[in-house]
C-alpha cells in the first residue's frame, strides 16, 4: 500500500549517490534498487528498482495538471491493469515501481512507421482508461470547470486552463518576447470564446502524454504507459489527439491509428468516437496552439548556456530560432495570428531578447538587467582632468597616472568601445515542438 513518509531527504540523498540519473523537463529521476531502509518505509523488497522523481527546482509551469501523479496512481491501483504503483511520496520526492523494459523511442524513434501490434495496445490502453469515471478517480480541483458531456464546454475550459497555468505564470518574463513574436496577451482568451459546437461525449480519465517516450516495451512483452503525472479528465476525443500529435507518427498512419482507436472505443465507450470525424481537428488545432508557449519558453531558456563563447552560442541561437519558427508555423492558424515572422525575424527577436537580459536563477518571475558603466558626465570628465595637473608639487605622479587618468577619461566619455557584460545564466533544455515529460 502506498504510503506518505517523511523520509523525502533520505530517498533523495541516496537516488543521488546510487542511482542512474536521467533529466526530463520537469524532474530528476532516478533508478536504483530499494536499500534496507527505503525498503522498510515503503514495504517494498529490499533490492528491487525503483524510479525515484525529485521534481526540478527551475521547471516553468508549462503543462495543464490536474493531480499529482503519487494521489492518481493510488486510486488506479487494483482499477486498472499495467500501471507503475506509487510506493511513497513526500515533499521531495515521488517513489514509483520501476518498470523494466526499453522505451518504444528507443526502438522506433519520432517519424518512424510503428507496427500495427504497438499502435492496437496504445489504443487500447486509451480505452480502459476511458472507461474511468468520477467515482474511481481522486476528486478534482476545487475550481477545476464542471462540463459533463458538453465537449464544447470542455475544449473551452482547457483553453482557459492553458491560459491559467501557461501563459499568464510566465507572462511577466516572456510576454515582451510573445509580443515582439506576434503573439497577443489575450490569444488564448480569444480561443476559448470561440469555442466551435461539438457533439456530446462521456468524460472519462485521459493519460494526457501518450507518447514514445512513455510507453515501454517490457521484457516479458507487454506494452505498459508511464508518466502519468499530466493524466486529466474530459473528453476521451482529446487523448487521441495529444497521442495523435506527440507520437508523431508518419502522415501515412494517421488515419490507421484514428480507425483502431475507435475499434477500441467500441468496447469499452462506444459514445467516445460520436462526431469524430468533425470535432477531432479542433482538438488537434488546440494541442498545436498551446504546444507555442512551451517551444517559445524552453528555445528562449536554452539561450542562457554558452553566450559567453559565440561558437556555442551560434549554435544555441540556430536551434531555438528553429524551434520559435517551426512553433509558430504550426500555431498560427489555430491561434489566428496574422502576421507571422520570418525565421530570420525570429532570430532577430531571440537574439535581441537574449542580449537585453534573462532571468534570475532562483528568481522566476524577474529579469535580470544588463550591467552597465555608470555615466558620467563629459564636462565633470574634464574637471577631473584638469584638476589632476593643478597640483605642480605633483609632477611625478601626473608622468606616471596621465595615460590611466586618460584612459579613464576616453572609457567613460564612451570612446573605448567595450562591451557590456553578460549576464545571462543557467542551462535551458530542449524542446522539440510539443511537450515531452518526465
Amino acid at each position: 500500500m502506498s504510503i506518505e513518509v517523511d523520509a523525502g531527504d533520505e530517498f533523495v540523498r541516496l537516488a543521488q549517490n546510487i542511482g542512474t540519473k536521467s533529466r526530463g523537463h520537469h524532474n530528476r529521476n532516478y533508478v536504483l534498487p530499494l536499500t534496507e531502509t527505503m525498503a522498510r518505509l515503503c514495504g517494498g523488497e529490499p533490492g528491487t528498482h525503483v524510479l525515484v522523481r525529485v521534481p526540478r527546482p527551475d521547471a516553468v509551469p508549462v503543462v495543464i495538471r490536474t493531480w499529482s501523479e503519487a494521489q492518481l496512481l493510488r486510486s488506479l491501483r487494483g482499477v486498472l491493469p499495467n500501471v507503475p504503483q506509487c510506493l511513497a511520496s513526500t515533499a521531495t520526492a515521488t517513489v514509483l515501481s520501476y518498470v523494466e523494459g526499453e522505451p518504444l523511442s528507443a526502438v522506433c524513434p519520432d517519424g518512424k512507421r510503428v507496427k500495427q501490434s504497438w499502435i492496437s495496445a496504445m489504443v487500447e490502453i486509451l480505452a480502459q482508461t476511458a472507461a474511468l469515471g468520477r467515482k474511481e478517480l481522486p476528486a478534482l480541483p476545487h475550481d477545476w470547470p464542471r462540463y459533463g458531456s458538453d465537449s464544447r464546454g470542455y475544449l473551452a475550459a482547457l483553453t482557459q486552463l492553458a491560459d491559467r497555468q501557461i501563459r499568464r505564470p510566465s507572462w511577466s518574463v516572456y510576454g515582451g518576447l510573445f509580443s515582439q513574436l506576434g503573439v497577443p496577451e489575450d490569444v488564448l482568451a480569444q480561443m476559448a470564446e470561440k469555442a466551435p459546437v461539438m457533439a456530446p461525449r462521456p468524460c472519462g480519465l485521459l493519460h494526457g502524454d501518450l507518447h514514445r517516450d512513455n510507453i515501454v516495451l517490457t521484457t516479458d512483452s507487454r506494452v505498459i504507459a508511464v508518466d502519468w503525472e499530466l493524466a486529466t479528465y474530459g473528453d476521451p476525443l482529446y487523448d487521441l489527439a495529444t497521442h495523435l500529435v506527440r507520437m508523431r507518427y508518419p502522415n501515412k498512419q494517421h488515419k490507421a491509428v484514428i480507425d483502431s482507436w475507435a475499434e477500441a472505443m467500441e468496447s469499452t465507450v462506444p459514445a467516445a468516437a460520436k462526431g469524430m470525424e468533425k470535432d477531432l481537428p479542433y482538438y488537434l488545432d488546440f494541442e498545436r496552439a498551446q504546444s507555442v508557449f512551451p517551444d517559445v519558453i524552453r528555445a528562449a531558456r536554452s539561450l542562457r548556456q554558452g553566450s559567453q563563447r559565440k561558437r556555442l552560442w551560434d549554435g544555441l541561437l540556430y536551434k531555438a530560432e528553429a524551434a520559435v519558427w517551426q512553433a509558430l508555423q504550426v500555431g498560427a492558424e489555430p491561434l489566428g495570428l496574422r502576421n507571422v515572422p520570418s525565421r530570420a525575424k525570429v532570430r532577430d527577436v531571440l537574439h535581441r531578447w537574449q542580449t537585453a537580459g534573462s532571468e534570475e536563477p532562483g528568481r522566476p518571475g524577474e529579469r535580470c538587467p544588463q550591467a552597465r558603466q555608470p555615466r558620467v558626465s563629459l564636462s565633470r570628465r574634464l574637471k577631473a582632468f584638469r584638476s589632476a595637473f593643478s597640483d605642480a608639487g605633483a609632477v611625478a605622479a601626473i608622468v606616471m597616472g596621465g595615460c590611466a587618468v586618460l584612459g579613464a577619461f576616453q572609457k567613460g566619455a564612451g570612446l573605448d568601445g567595450a562591451p557590456a557584460p553578460d549576464c545571462s545564466r543557467e542551462h535551458g533544455n530542449r524542446h522539440p515542438v510539443t511537450e515531452r515529460t518526465g
